[in-house]
């Protein structure tokens, strides 16, 4: 069955921590609210077109009150999403006219946005009212150097930002998903980053590599979800770098998923790229 639709600046050592493959990862069997637990099928899945505005939607993150929030990715502008229709509810942006540049994620964290550059730059902003411009703050973090960025998330926990690598541009982070920390009180990147071995994600979706395009905490279990759009893979992995579960996502239903984030129940949201047609939002909830 188809689903229903309508129409920091800091370098330092790396900290390397090695994966520990669970029994029964790969097979995605972590169960309850983890990736195992989630169908990923059409006929779980409740599917919504976005508004043509936000055809190129690149990243999606969730504000404590459950709201769903999606950015564009060569503006600073950012929307808010109801997820039982799939309507635009709010919208606003970073400065007047608007920040321009090559959004790849988005999280939020203390009251304020964040999103994040494909070379690492953070800017942070306050939410404004329908059609609002704010005033907002940059932050350099040079990770460009060392990998394109591709997602974002806020980890409660350390009360850090986690940047998210694409594609590694320096021999220590090769073969591996890198996922940088900066912290929220110092406004400066931490010298540790999660390294998480390509191979097991790779391997998982039968492919040879293994391209992240965004990232989420899973509220009810303190994981995280790692999408590819390349490979159309979700793959749950924790901050220790063990690899839980690795999955493929239907090409039917996602033609290019790049966003990905929670509600508190937890529903399990992807947005996927229009690529020349509407963009798309996937609800998933889980199935036992």
């Amino acid at each position: 069955m188809m689903p229903r639709t309508n129409s920091l600046v800091c370098c330092g050592a790396l900290l390397l921590h090695v994966a520990l493959l669970a029994a029964g990862a790969l097979s995605g069997q972590s169960g309850g609210a983890g990736l195992g637990g989630f169908a990923l099928d059409g006929e779980s899945a409740i599917q919504w077109k976005l508004h043509s505005r936000i055809r190129e939607v690149s990243g999606l993150t969730t504000t404590p009150d459950d709201r769903v929030w999606a950015h564009d990715d060569e503006w600073g502008i950012i929307y808010q999403l109801d997820i039982s229709n799939g309507e635009v509810v709010k919208v606003f942006a970073f400065g007047d006219p608007g920040a321009k540049g090559d959004f790849e994620g988005i999280a939020f964290a203390d009251d304020r946005f964040y999103l994040v550059e494909s070379d690492g730059r953070i800017y942070e902003g306050p939410e404004g009212a329908h059609d609002e411009r704010v005033l907002y703050n940059t932050y350099e973090t040079r990770i460009g150097r060392r990998c394109e960025v591709e997602g974002l998330e806020y980890d409660p926990t350390d009360r850090v930002l986690l940047i998210l690598c694409k594609r590694p541009r320096v021999e220590a982070l090769e073969d591996h998903v890198g996922i940088f920390r900066w912290s929220l009180d110092t406004k400066a990147l931490l010298t540790d980053v999660v390294l998480i071995p390509e191979s097991p994600l790779a391997e998982g979706v039968d492919e040879k590599r293994f391209n992240p395009s965004g990232l989420a905490r899973n509220p009810q279990t303190g994981t995280y979800f790692v999408i590819a759009a390349q490979q159309r893979g979700i793959a749950e992995v924790t901050l220790d770098g063990e690899v839980l579960a690795v999955r493929r996502v239907s090409k039917d239903l996602h033609r290019q998923p790049e966003g990905i984030t929670f509600t508190s129940g937890p529903t399990l949201l992807i947005a996927d790229e229009g690529i020349g047609k509407r963009a798309r939002l996937t609800l998933y909830r889980p199935s036992r």
